[in-house]
């Protein structure tokens, strides 16, 4: 009785064989519905301008600790896969009663349409990088705008070749922008994926009118009001003298006092007191002017010129510091 196999689990490989015709794809496990055994299919794929009619490889696989449980050739006879085909998956190269936990395959010759035996052993394997997952909903919408199933990865190219959203590899020998398993085209792929990216994002942006308002600064920082002196400052009560009316600035047509008042001035400012240097008018004038030729201190009249001059002078300093503080405000 024929016993059905149903797939148990599939993974592509991680490397290719740089250079090659013949390239090794993905290896599948099969469960017997009856006898619960596992077989090992692999599968193979074609990218040279010729049909293969048959391969020659070597296998090794090992159990989920590592341990190599079989380890054999197996040659595949009667094919005609032309390029770009993918072969293999029918044919059983091991059953096993256990799990397997992962295969290596080395490929050895492979028998061309014409006749010519070609010798696989001198290409090197290279590892591939992981395919980059997509998300569960990106990766629908993506199946469902192309009409593809599986198309869980994202489409994109290396050095080495091309990852289609399928997850297949297409190494750069391998001419052409199709993938030969999902039948995708690499940029129809890439730029759908874009557009669907683009509208995310924009979708994610706040409408304009929705944006908040953006604080823009002052053209010119605000500053404390600063205080400025009087133009002019209120004279000293210290000193005997009347106030600088405000619009005399110079003293062409001040008036001197007569020697008679200095004279009591600058007496008061010695202790004296009138009736005790003037007795009359004609007195005055005699006793005025010996005084002042033989008793008057130097100092004394340049402290009257100083207690004078004091108010204007400051008042118009005043004046001027206000002014500069106007000008640089």
């Amino acid at each position: 009785m024929e016993e059905n196999f149903d797939l148990l689990a599939q993974s592509r490989a991680n490397y290719y064989t740089k250079g090659s015709p013949i390239q090794f794809v993905k290896v599948e496990l099969l469960k017997g519905d009856q006898s619960g055994d596992i077989a090992v299919c692999l599968s193979f794929k074609n990218i040279s301008s010729q049909p293969v009619t048959g391969l020659l490889v070597e296998f090794k696989c090992k159990d989920r600790t590592g341990t190599v449980v079989c380890q054999d050739r197996f040659e595949y006879q009667g094919l005609n896969a032309a390029n770009g085909q993918i072969f293999g998956s029918d044919d059983a190269v091991y059953i096993s009663q256990a799990p397997v936990g992962s295969v290596e395959v080395d490929l050895l010759e492979a028998y061309l349409a014409d006749g010519t035996a070609l010798d696989l052993t001198g290409y090197v394997r290279t590892r591939l990088p992981a395919p980059k997952k997509l998300p569960e909903d990106l990766a629908q919408k993506l199946s469902e705008r192309t009409g593809k199933e599986g198309l869980q990865f994202v489409p994109q190219v290396l050095d080495q070749g091309w990852y289609c959203a399928c997850g297949a590899f297409h190494p750069r020998e391998e001419s052409g922008v199709w993938c030969s398993e999902c039948g995708s085209d690499r940029i129809l792929l890439q730029n759908t994926l874009s557009s669907m990216l683009q509208a995310a994002q924009t979708a994610q942006q706040p409408a304009a009118d929705q944006q908040p308002t953006r604080m823009v600064p002052p053209v010119r920082p605000e500053e404390p009001t600063r205080a400025v002196p009087p133009l002019r400052n209120q004279p000293d009560p210290s000193y005997d003298v009347p106030p600088l009316h405000p619009d005399e600035e110079d003293d062409s047509d001040m008036t001197l006092a007569d020697d008679r008042g200095r004279g009591r001035y600058a007496a008061s400012r010695l202790g004296f007191h009138e009736q005790d240097a003037y007795e009359d008018e004609n007195g005055y004038e005699e006793e005025y002017e010996e005084y002042e030729d033989e008793e008057m201190d130097p100092r004394d009249v340049i402290a009257e010129k100083i207690i004078r001059w004091a108010p204007p002078i400051t008042a118009v300093l005043c004046a001027i510091v206000a002014l500069i503080g106007f000008l640089l405000a």
